[in-house]
């Protein structure tokens, strides 16, 4: 999934110059790099339980996306002082959840 983004400033000097010292060989190489390192410094379970607080996904959906059972991610909810809903809110949320279990089969 191709992405443009506009580099200005100061960041378009660092990263000149980390081509210009062989660190790099293009400024999308650098990009990918810097969004490599920014990533790693988040933890899927911080994502999950958070995309969870704000109603974003049901309990199935963040369990896949933290990587752990749904029992793991209602204890990693309560952790974090986060209460888990009960049941589904809808039809798009029973098939989302349903979708996520059924790729958990394997």
């Amino acid at each position: 999934m191709p992405t443009t983004v506009e580099i200005k400033g100061e960041f378009e000097i660092k990263i000149k110059r980390l081509i210009d010292a062989g660190l790099y060989g293009n400024i999308a190489e650098a990009v990918r790099d810097a969004l490599r390192h920014m990533l790693r410094e988040y933890d899927e379970k911080e994502i999950a339980a958070e995309l969870y607080r704000q109603e974003k996904v049901s309990l199935a959906k963040a369990a896949g996306i933290a990587g752990v059972s749904i029992t793991r991610m209602k204890e990693i909810l309560i952790e974090k002082g986060i209460r888990p809903r009960l049941g589904v809110e809808g039809v798009r949320e029973l098939y989302e959840d349903y979708e996520t279990l059924k790729g958990t089969e394997d």
